[in-house]
């Protein structure tokens, strides 16, 4: 294994054995291989990954697709089927709830105990246990046993005493999201902290965002087996897409099963005559640009976008909080209530802003079968410098406000790049304009 590397995963493999009936355990034993009872569930097939030192890697997929099985074995509390796996580093994990702490012990207790069993030294304890109680902030319950603690109050200590150790590689599994949304913020803030310090982070959440944001790298795992492992953005998105395909799917078999009781149509949102031809722009190298990165039931399309300035002229570079329109060329090919919607994403493909037809009090659009269609948006990008996206989604609501079905969604429609504001630097990805009142008061 390279000195470089933090992690290394080869070939890993994880067959669980399914019994219908309890006593075909002991049919099985006593066999000894002859007939077979059970049936395989192989919950990893497979499995080739490596970890850099300082490397953040987010895994994502579906509730059943390996990742808690991947983490375990990683740690070393489940042995894989076959396959092997090489790590170098102190390894701290949170896990599933309750695991490693002893439910009778008291939390004081059981920081000690998790302390020794991550290698600190009592006095290296001692030293940090204030700093522990601290960021769990769980008050006098810390010399109390843990099975009277909340969930909550059990992962506060939990992810305290784990990141209070300062791992070499720190593993979290989704047993944060029993936190309130305070302690969560202090959560990442502690992991940026061990991260600006070196520690390598494996980190497994639902939150799409959190992956884009925190990690460098992820992994996507489908039952059990790695789909893509690449940048983080990238591969979050290639997960948000298969779920947006499969919802889109589910909504189109439910709309086919509803049709056969429906007797009227339903009333149209709104009207819209198309555009003259002469004034319409399809683009035939927009199209095939994006022809991979876009997807949705297709019964409208966008054919054409354009970034333009106050001037009606094509920009890519774009200065602080300029003017600028976005237009928006599109297709019917079927009657279908829209919204036409515009993102803009960061280079880490995390959503800064964005704008649909409800926020401009605009109804959704009724299309017409062979209708042609602009939509144009106007607005300021008072955004910080640096390289960004432009997002169109083409959707139609199935409960207002709730979900929707994406008709045709195109990613990287347009990049574009925003220059540094001479005024002042601005650290936030998008600045808000604010008014100030300064009053000095006598001492």
């Amino acid at each position: 294994m390279s000195s470089d590397l933090a992690i290394k995963v080869e070939n890993l493999n994880k067959c669980y054995h399914i019994y219908d009936k309890p006593h075909d355990r002991l049919k099985q034993m006593l066999m000894r291989g002859r007939r077979q009872y059970y049936k395989e569930f192989w919950a990893l097939r497979d499995v080739s990954f490596e970890i850099k030192k300082g490397e953040t890697v987010g895994i994502i997929g579906r509730n059943g697709s390996g990742k808690s099985t991947l983490l375990q074995m990683i740690c070393g509390t489940l042995n894989p089927s076959s396959g092997s796996i090489q790590t170098q580093g102190r390894i701290a994990a949170l896990l599933e709830l309750g695991a490693g702490f002893n439910p009778e012990f008291t939390g004081r207790e059981n920081v000690y105990m998790n302390g020794a069993i991550l290698g600190l030294t009592r006095d290296q304890i001692d030293s940090r246990f204030e700093e522990i109680a601290s960021f769990a902030d769980i008050g006098n319950f810390i010399e109390q046993p843990v099975k009277t603690y909340s969930s909550g109050m059990f992962v506060r200590l939990a992810f305290a005493s784990n990141i209070m150790s300062r791992p070499e590689i720190m593993i979290v599994d989704e047993a944060l999201a029993v936190g309130d949304m305070n302690f969560q913020a202090k959560c990442m803030t502690a992991l940026t902290r061990i991260q600006d310090n070196g520690a390598t982070i494996l980190f497994v959440s639902h939150d799409v965002g959190s992956v884009k944001s925190l990690c460098s790298r992820g992994v996507y795992l489908e039952r059990g087996k790695v789909v893509e492992v690449g940048p983080a953005a990238s591969v979050a998105e290639r997960y948000i897409r298969t779920m947006r395909e499969e919802m889109n799917e589910e909504h189109r078999k439910f709309s086919r099963v509803s049709a056969a009781f429906d007797e009227k149509p339903a009333a149209p949102v709104a009207t819209s005559s198309s555009l003259d031809e002469p004034g319409f722009k399809r683009s035939e190298e927009f199209e095939n640009r994006v022809a991979q990165f876009r997807y949705g039931s297709g019964e409208v399309k966008v054919v054409s976008v354009e970034l333009l300035d106050a001037q009606g002229e094509d920009i890519t570079f774009v200065e602080f909080d300029q003017d600028v329109k976005v237009k928006v060329y599109f297709e019917a090919y079927a009657e279908k209530s829209v919204s036409v919607n515009f993102s803009v994403f960061d280079d880490k493909k995390n959503n800064i802003i964005g704008c649909g037809f409800p926020h401009v009090d605009q109804p959704y659009l009724m299309t017409r079968d062979g209708a042609k269609y602009m939509a144009e948006y106007s607005l300021k990008l008072p955004l910080q410098e640096g390289v960004y996206s432009l997002r169109i989604n083409i959707s139609s609501a199935i409960v207002e406000n709730e979900s929707a079905e994406f008709v045709d969604l195109v990613s990287d429609a347009l990049v574009f790049r925003v220059g540094r504001w001479n005024k002042s630097r601005v650290w936030s990805k998008v600045h808000a304009y604010s008014e100030l009142k300064l009053h000095e008061f006598e001492v």
